[in-house]
C-alpha cells in the first residue's frame, strides 16, 4: 500500500472515530437525563409508599394537614419544593445551597421529630423505625411535590381492604391521645423552621442587573403591630397554626378565638411567655419574642375573629 492510500485510510479511520464519538455524545446526554428521571421517579414512588404507610394519620391523606382534617402541619406546600432547571412552574431552578438547606431541614425534622409536639423520632439512629435511605425517599417525594403518587398509592391501599379504608379510619381525631416528643436530636423549633415554611421557590428571579429588594429600599413596611417583622396574623399562621390551626380552631393546642378565651389578658400573656409544662406549648420569650410582640399576639387572639 502506497503512502497516499495509507493517508487516506488513516483519515477515514479518524473520521469514523470522530463520527462514532459524536454519535455517542449525542446519545449519552438524553440517555443520562432519562436515567436520572427514572431514578427520581423510583425514589419519589418509594417515598410516597412510606408516606401512605406512616404519615397520613397526622399530616392528612394528601399531606394537606388541617385543611383535610389532619392534626399536623401541611407538607404538601410550594415552600418545600426544590426545582430543577426545567420544571412545570416555569420558575427559576432552586440554588444549590438553598436546596441543600431545605433537604437538611426536612431530613432533620423527620429523623429527630419535634420537641413538645406529637412528631416522633423516625431515624433508626435515635430509636425510630426508618433508615437514612428511607428518610431520603420521603424528602425526595416532598421536595419534588409528587403528591400524585401519594394519592395513587393511597387509593390502591384503601380499596384493597374489606371494607375499604376511609379517611375516618386513617386520620387521628383526638390529638390528646398522642404522646409528646420530649427530647430529640434536632435544632429546629417553630421560629427557626419559619424560614422554610415561608420560602417561595416560585418567585421570579431578579432580572440581571436589578438588585433584589430589601427592607428599607422602598419595600412598604407592614401596617400595624408585628412579630419578628411579620404582621401578627402572618406570624400566627407561620408558627402558632401548627398546633392551634389555621383558623385558630384548635388541633394539638386549644382553640384561640375570642369567644373561648375567657381568662384575662395577663393569663394568656403569662402562658405565651412561660409556655405550658407537659404540653407542646413552648416559652416564646425563650424563643426570642419581646414583651411587646407577645402583647400583640395576645391582643390578636382575644379580639380578632378568624
Amino acid at each position: 500500500m502506497n503512502t497516499s492510500k495509507q493517508v487516506n485510510v488513516m483519515i477515514g479511520l479518524l473520521f469514523l472515530a470522530f463520527a462514532t464519538f459524536g454519535g455517542y455524545i449525542l446519545y449519552e446526554v438524553p440517555r443520562a437525563e432519562s436515567a436520572t428521571e427514572r431514578q427520581d421517579e423510583l425514589l419519589a414512588h418509594r417515598g410516597a409508599a412510606l408516606f401512605v404507610a406512616n404519615c397520613r394519620s397526622c399530616h392528612g391523606l394528601m399531606g394537606l394537614g388541617g385543611e383535610e382534617g389532619g392534626i399536623a402541619p401541611a407538607l404538601n406546600r410550594t415552600s418545600f419544593l426544590i426545582l430543577g432547571e426545567t420544571n412545570s412552574y416555569g420558575a427559576p431552578a432552586t440554588p444549590e445551597g438553598e436546596a441543600r438547606a431545605v433537604h437538611d431541614f426536612l431530613f432533620n425534622t423527620i429523623s429527630c421529630g419535634r420537641t413538645n409536639t406529637a412528631m416522633p423520632v423516625w431515624s433508626e439512629h435515635y430509636g425510630g423505625p426508618l433508615s437514612d435511605t428511607q428518610i431520603d425517599y420521603l424528602v425526595t417525594m416532598i421536595t419534588a411535590g409528587r403528591w400524585d403518587l401519594v394519592e395513587e398509592l393511597g387509593h390502591e391501599h384503601d380499596i384493597a381492604t374489606d371494607p375499604p379504608t376511609t379517611a375516618a379510619d386513617i386520620l387521628i381525631s383526638d390529638p390528646a391521645a398522642l404522646s409528646l416528643t420530649t427530647k430529640n436530636c434536632g435544632q429546629f423549633n417553630a421560629l427557626t423552621a419559619k424560614e422554610f415554611y415561608e420560602r417561595d421557590p416560585l418567585a421570579a428571579a431578579p432580572v440581571d442587573g436589578e438588585p433584589t429588594p430589601v427592607p428599607g429600599d422602598g419595600t412598604p413596611a407592614p401596617a400595624g403591630p408585628t412579630v419578628q417583622g411579620l404582621p401578627v396574623a402572618d406570624f400566627f399562621l407561620a408558627t402558632c397554626a401548627t398546633c392551634h390551626g389555621q383558623k385558630r380552631e384548635g388541633l394539638i393546642g386549644p382553640a384561640l378565638t375570642p369567644s373561648v378565651l375567657t381568662q384575662s389578658a395577663d393569663f394568656y400573656f403569662t402562658t405565651v411567655v412561660e409556655g405550658r409544662a407537659g404540653t407542646a406549648m413552648p416559652s416564646w420569650r425563650a424563643a426570642g419574642l419581646t414583651d411587646d410582640e407577645i402583647h400583640a399576639l395576645v391582643e390578636y387572639i382575644m379580639t380578632v375573629e378568624p
